[in-house]
């Protein structure tokens, strides 16, 4: 989704000034806010909309290149605007993009973010109201969106297993078509819609 995201930003002219797969990045604290690792966060140099020109080159990190903590809130402070993508983890962000989040005070962050239950834009909404708490009272939240996200083997063998357990059981049943559901999320509809949702909020600060 990060990279999707990134390629339909930068085709509206956004100038990305690093990119970059925290997941492995070194738990050290930055600015007195704890950073250990979170799930595809960007930095964009120039938050303005589809005809931004950047001052500054767009520097880029590959996501297999993952800097030390230090080095990564030193570039999320460089930058105007911060995306930062998250899968989301008992109705809200793990405690690595929690973390993120907390180290950046005086950012315009947009937040965007999968789920596997995608059926309800009320609960995309309830689980980007909570995971925007865990910004510094002083960031400002330019906006966010979510959309349906595939999960992992391991959820459909549970599902399965409560169906093993009770033929009957409705819920499983529900649960297991909703995962064979999700396994084509995110698509093109779903990437093109949150490039919309985040050239919005550049265009709304721009203004």
């Amino acid at each position: 989704m990060a990279d999707a995201l990134q390629r339909e930003l930068s085709y509206a002219g956004v100038r990305f000034a690093a990119f970059i797969d925290l997941d492995d990045a070194d738990a050290e604290p930055a600015q007195s806010e704890g950073v250990e690792s979170a799930k595809g966060a960007e930095g964009v140099e120039n938050g303005q909309g589809a005809n931004a020109d950047a001052s500054v080159p767009a520097a880029s990190v590959p996501a297999t290149s993952v800097p030390a903590a230090s080095t990564i809130a030193t570039q999320a402070s460089e930058a105007d605007v911060v995306f930062v993508g998250f899968w989301c983890d008992k109705g809200s962000c793990n405690p690595a993009v929690q973390h993120f989040l907390q180290g950046l005070a005086g950012k315009r962050v947009f937040l965007f973010g999968t789920c596997g239950f995608g059926e309800s834009d009320e609960y995309f909404a309830q689980i980007l109201e909570r995971v925007r708490t865990y910004l510094p009272a002083d960031a400002q939240f330019i906006g966010g969106a979510m959309c349906q996200g595939k999960m992992g083997m391991g959820v459909k063998r549970r599902y399965e297993g409560m169906l093993e357990k009770d033929p009957e059981n409705a819920q499983a049943r529900m649960l297991i078509d909703n995962w064979n559901k999700a396994q084509s999320h995110p698509n093109e509809d779903d990437v093109s819609r949150i490039a919309a949702a985040a050239k919005e909020a550049l265009e709304s600060i721009a203004e």
